[in-house]
């Protein structure tokens, strides 16, 4: 993720003289000295994960593993395999990877391994391969982890050249060199380049997961740039010229690696998440990306958010484009995060209180949304460490202030370390109950689990309405199926009888 030229597309972004970049672009830019680099020794921890990590497909809405159990996937980005090569990043990947998986303090089930565009233009994709994915992928194997490797582009996914040449007139930056992106390489090369080398060499690595195209952003309903700019005139064009263009590159991975689960994000830097279930992509094993951050709003209410020029708009509510899809497809949120001390019109300004906390809650409340936070680093903000320069130092320090997020996923990874898996039939506690789902069909109607479904079952269903069983379980007992858990389920049970 970088800082988003507008999250909300009923408001078109004015034109900054150069892009504006976070604390997550490469540090190399704003001159990092050489009294900023710190190396020490390599950790060398024997503790770890360790959890099981068998080979994953899809199952309707739901992540799955081969004997059908259900999966979330729960954890955090590093920042990009290639940046952590550079010569002022003062770790080795080993040392990030084997912090970041210890088991102890970190208890993710997946870590995303970023791929940045320039290994690819500069090193070539045996580098990417042999140096920089294989030995991370081999190491998050040997430590129960599951390894989600992003092609992390930031770039237009179609028409490139044409796109960026008036991005630069509409002033995004003051050459075509400064985009952040090779723009006289096309995506489409791009995109087969990478996965026709990547595909086939992580076929076989059952604990693999790929992450398609990290964030396309170009062409959108709020820009006239290139061949296509009059063309788009709906959020849902923009969709299907996405799909349109990124179809042929899924055809090539699931033909190299016909198992993979491929994870696939959307326009306008993978904000568009609400026509997967509609217009869903050809293939098999497909689950659909979003992308979270303060700006986008909250779950179920607005806020105010900073727009850069000293004014305000309204953002949100989000559950709509981000929640309402994965009740029919699944769907992993790869992005999100927040930090208080960057500023307010940062893509990534927020708190813990007002964003942090309501969002883990929405997250959890939807048993087939994984999650992955940004990022396990002092350097690609929003960060969970700080050091004593302006990144890419050491000693890292966990950011701990209450309103900081950096504890707070440390906190909920812990706490959710043991609800990767969760066998579909495994009973639901309700009050003094347990409550089943007889005949497999996800909705949990014997709820006093005596093998067979009464007005028995309706009376203590009506009498335990507000029992935690039922409220943080809300699709096994949605009977009416309305997107809520209420009096009128009690009425539909009753009715089903």
């Amino acid at each position: 993720m970088v800082e988003r030229r507008d999250s909300t597309p009923s408001r078109r972004p004015g034109r900054p003289e150069t892009v504006q970049s976070t604390r997550r672009t490469f540090v190399k830019a704003t001159g990092v000295g050489v009294a900023g680099l710190g190396f020490g020794p390599l950790t060398g921890t024997a503790a770890a994960v360790d959890n099981p990590t068998p080979r994953l497909h899809t199952d309707g809405k739901w992540i799955v593993t081969e004997d059908g159990q259900r999966v979330k996937l729960r954890g955090f980005a590093t920042a990009s395999l290639d940046y952590m090569q550079e010569w002022y990043f003062p770790k080795t990947q080993t040392e990030v990877l084997e912090q970041a998986t210890d088991g102890e303090t970190w208890h993710p089930n997946t870590i995303r391994l970023p791929v940045g565009e320039d290994a690819v233009h500069e090193q070539g994709m045996e580098y990417v391969v042999d140096e920089l994915l294989r030995p991370a992928v081999d190491l998050l194997g040997d430590r129960g982890v599951y390894a989600l490797i992003d092609f992390h582009l930031i770039r237009p996914y179609i028409d490139t050249l044409n796109q960026a040449e008036e991005m630069v007139e509409d002033g995004w930056a003051n050459s075509l060199d400064g985009l952040g992106f090779n723009p006289w390489v096309d995506t489409d090369d791009l995109l087969e380049e990478f996965w026709s080398t990547v595909a086939p060499a992580f076929a076989d690595d059952d604990h693999v997961l790929f992450e398609l195209f990290n964030e396309p952003t170009l062409p959108v309903t709020w820009s006239e740039y290139g061949e296509y700019g009059d063309d788009v005139e709906t959020e849902e064009d923009e969709w299907l010229y996405w799909r349109d263009a990124a179809q042929p590159w899924v055809d090539l991975i699931r033909e190299e690696a016909p198992e993979t689960p491929v994870v696939i994000g959307s326009p306008d830097w993978t904000s568009r998440t609400r026509f997967a279930a509609e217009y869903p992509f050809e293939g098999e094993n497909l689950v659909y990306a979003s992308h979270i951050y303060p700006p986008d709003g909250l779950p179920h209410d607005t806020r105010e958010v900073a727009d850069g020029t000293g004014g305000t708009y309204e953002a949100g509510p989000f559950d709509p484009e981000y929640g309402a899809p994965a009740e029919e497809v699944p769907v992993i949120c790869t992005e999100f995060g927040w930090d208080p001390d960057l500023e307010e019109d940062d893509e990534g300004y927020g708190h813990t209180s007002s964003w942090g906390e309501p969002v883990r809650e929405w997250l959890e409340s939807y048993e087939n949304m994984g999650w992955i936070a940004w990022c396990f680093d002092d350097t690609w903000a929003p960060t969970f460490f700080e050091s004593p320069t302006d990144g890419a130092d050491e000693p890292w320090e966990l950011k701990d202030d209450s309103e900081q997020m950096g504890w707070f996923v440390r906190d909920w990874l812990e706490e959710t370390r043991d609800d990767t898996f969760r066998d579909p039939n495994e009973p639901i506690p309700v009050g003094d109950y347990e409550a089943h789902d007889p005949d497999g069909d996800g909705l949990y109607d014997d709820v006093t689990g005596d093998g067979r479904t009464n007005h028995e079952d309706v009376e203590a269903f009506y009498e335990h309405l507000d029992a935690d069983g039922v409220q943080k379980n809300p699709d096994a007992f949605d009977f009416d199926e309305d997107d809520n858990v209420s009096y009128a389920d009690v009425l539909e049970l009753l009715e089903r009888l």
